[in-house]
């Protein structure tokens, strides 16, 4: 059920999702799905490749990350909430917020009947309870 607007999304998605064409990286073990992943990859974990913050310490691994974090920081940009008087520092919280509190959605263990608000309290839960991982 893909679709695409580019030709060129169109071929990475069949190498990547039907051919199993990946790019290894020679340095580890990673492998990526598309050449741009792969060059991402070697400049964060690699070469240590790290977006500073001007005003202070910060260092963000994606220039995403340095953006967000300024934004929060030292633009004050917020997403308030139409239904209450919450408001978020990111565009994902305020989604996550709405879905929790005024949607109603949960998230349900297939192998017990754990059930949690947020989804990574159900992977904590999937590792702790069922895979057996312990966290020091």
């Amino acid at each position: 059920d893909y679709t695409a607007t580019q030709f060129e999304h169109l071929r990475r998605h069949k190498e990547s999702k039907h051919e199993g064409i990946q790019y290894p990286c020679d340095q580890c073990d990673y492998a990526a799905k598309y050449p741009g992943n792969l060059k991402l990859h070697k400049k964060i974990k690699h070469e240590g490749v790290r977006y500073l913050c001007d005003q202070c310490d910060f260092a963000g691994k994606y220039s995403t990350d340095l953006k967000r974090y300024e934004d929060t920081k030292y633009r004050g940009v917020r997403y308030p909430c139409d239904l209450c008087d919450h408001t978020a520092s990111q565009i994902g919280n305020l989604k996550s917020h709405k879905e929790r509190k005024h949607e109603g959605v949960r998230y349900s263990c297939d192998q017990c009947d754990y059930i949690s608000a947020q989804p990574g309290h159900l992977r904590a839960h999937i590792e702790i309870k069922h895979k057996g991982v312990r966290y020091p």
